[in-house]
C-alpha cells in the first residue's frame, strides 16, 4: 500500500491515524463522520492535498501544515489560522466562520477607530496651532500699537 494515493475511510470507526504517517505518496484521505481525533500522524506526509474530516472529534488540526485544501467542519476547530501555510481553501462549520468573519470585522472596527481617532487628534492639534499663531499676531500688533 505504499503506492497509495487516495484513502476512503468515510463512516468508519477509524481512530487511529499511526499506520498511515508511512504512506508517502498519499494526496487525498476521505474520513468524513469517523471517530478520528488525532491527525499528528499525518503531519510529515507532504503529498497530502485534500483532507475530508468533517464529522470527527479532531482537536489539532495546527498540526497539519503540508496540505492544501481541507475541511474539517462540523468539529472542533483551531479559529486562528496562522500556523497553516499552504491553505487554499477553508470549509469550516457555519457557526466557526460567523465567529471568524465576526473577529475580523471587530479588528477592522478597532482599526477604524484608531485612525479616526488619530485624525482628530492631528485636527486639534492643527487647530490649537493656528490658535496659538493667531495669539502670537494679535500679541505683535497690540504691542506694536502701544508703542
Amino acid at each position: 500500500m505504499k503506492n497509495l494515493k487516495t484513502l476512503n475511510m468515510a463512516q468508519t470507526k477509524v481512530v487511529d491515524l499511526h499506520p498511515l504517517q508511512f504512506l508517502n505518496k498519499l494526496e487525498n484521505i476521505y474520513a468524513y463522520d469517523a471517530c478520528v481525533i488525532d491527525v499528528y500522524p499525518l503531519s510529515k506526509l507532504t503529498q497530502l492535498n485534500y483532507l475530508f474530516f468533517s464529522c470527527n472529534q479532531i482537536t489539532n488540526a495546527d498540526s497539519l501544515k503540508n496540505f492544501s485544501k481541507y475541511d474539517f467542519s462540523n468539529q472542533k476547530v483551531p479559529t486562528n489560522l496562522q500556523f497553516y501555510s499552504k491553505i487554499l481553501s477553508v470549509h469550516s462549520s457555519h457557526k466557526q466562520v460567523r465567529k471568524i468573519q465576526a473577529e475580523n470585522r471587530a479588528s477592522k472596527i478597532r482599526e477604524a477607530m484608531t485612525i479616526k481617532r488619530e485624525y482628530f487628534k492631528l485636527q486639534i492639534n492643527e487647530q490649537i496651532r493656528v490658535i496659538n499663531i493667531n495669539i502670537e499676531i494679535w500679541a505683535q500688533f497690540t504691542q506694536n500699537y502701544d508703542q
